[in-house]
């Protein structure tokens, strides 16, 4: 079994969350982590066999260091710039309980990853190895810069024969549909694999439909090899399910559910174990199994960072509790 290279291009933030279950309102203090969509991918990615490096621009300051330490402490290759005098983004977080829902609020304006641009990296250099070249939406929406950046790293990669890879990550408090629409129909015609919610194909097409409907028709549209879309239920209060469907050369179903602790980072995980089976040589099945599984076993983890492994998902995922003693 192989051990592909991922590479992401991605900010990295400061996540800030009421404990305990409470309001960000009536919040008196803090749980602060390392957070960050692509990052999530890439510490995920790491545990399930991939080898990863992470291009980032960060704050040349205490938090811009503890974000680097972050990610080498779960093996993942750094390459940063950083900013003298830059900030670092924040985001807080408020993880409800139905009938309360869960919140999340950016405070990431003019953050040191807004002003990356296409120079600030080597793309040869960067791409070196690398089997997958994957950033997210959410890198789109940061800044003009940063879309700039994403597109010119997309581009060299598909020269240097790297497979692209995007997700979605559409998030409204960063933009609005009307902005986010010709961006996405630029940055997609760059891209082998792209991860989408059913909702996400709004952004790419002027038509409505069924699911295997739109993902053939972004699919022959935009030239993306293989659309895999995550569909989230939730089963009760507290439980949720997603059903992967792969479409392209190697079809596949897969579905799984988890409890819920924390659902931030689920998706990331999902991509994460997708990308590093696919790329590892495991099937289209097992590929769409794993990245099902991770996302039930990411719900049940605190914070955004991954702390299973591949056996995890493959020899101890379970629908009811147990022990292992």
């Amino acid at each position: 079994m192989t051990s592909p290279l991922i590479v992401g291009l991605g900010e990295a933030l400061i996540r800030l969350t009421a404990p305990h279950h409470g309001s960000l309102e009536s919040a008196d203090r803090f749980d602060a982590i390392v957070a960050g969509s692509e990052l999530n991918l890439l510490i995920a990615a790491q545990a399930l066999g991939a080898s990863t490096r992470w291009l980032t621009r960060v704050p040349e300051n205490d938090l811009g260091r503890a974000m680097l330490a972050h990610a080498r402490r779960y093996g993942v290759e750094v390459i940063a710039v950083t900013e003298p005098g830059g900030r670092a983004g924040l985001f807080f977080y408020e993880c409800g309980t139905p009938p309360r829902p869960s919140k999340v609020l950016y405070d990431r304006q003019h953050s040191a990853m807004s002003h990356v641009t296409p120079e600030d990296f080597e793309w040869t250099t960067v791409l070196a190895n690398a089997d997958v070249a994957h950033t997210s939406g959410i890198t789109l929406a940061v800044s003009v810069s940063a879309g700039a950046s994403a597109r010119r790293f997309f581009e060299c990669a598909r020269g240097a024969g790297v497979v692209t890879s995007l997700d979605m990550n559409y998030r409204p408090q960063l933009w609005s549909l009307e902005e986010a629409t010709p961006v996405y129909r630029d940055v997609v015609s760059h891209v082998d694999i792209l991860f989408c919610a059913p909702a996400d194909f709004r952004l790419l097409l002027d038509e409505t439909g069924d699911v295997p409907v739109l993902a053939d028709l972004v699919r022959a549209r935009y030239n993306v090899e293989t659309v895999v879309v995550r569909e989230r239920r939730a089963i009760d209060a507290t439980h949720l399910a997603t059903s992967v469907h792969v479409f392209g050369p190697d079809a596949a179903t897969a579905t799984a559910d988890g409890q819920v602790v924390d659902e931030i980072g689920a998706g990331d995980a999902a991509a994460a174990a997708y990308l590093a089976a696919r790329f590892s040589g495991l099937s289209a099945q097992a590929s769409a199994t794993l990245c099902a599984r991770a996302w039930a076993w990411m719900l049940t983890l605190p914070g955004d960072a991954w702390t299973g492994s591949r056996t995890d998902l493959l020899d101890h995922f379970s629908d009811s509790r147990k022990v292992r003693r």
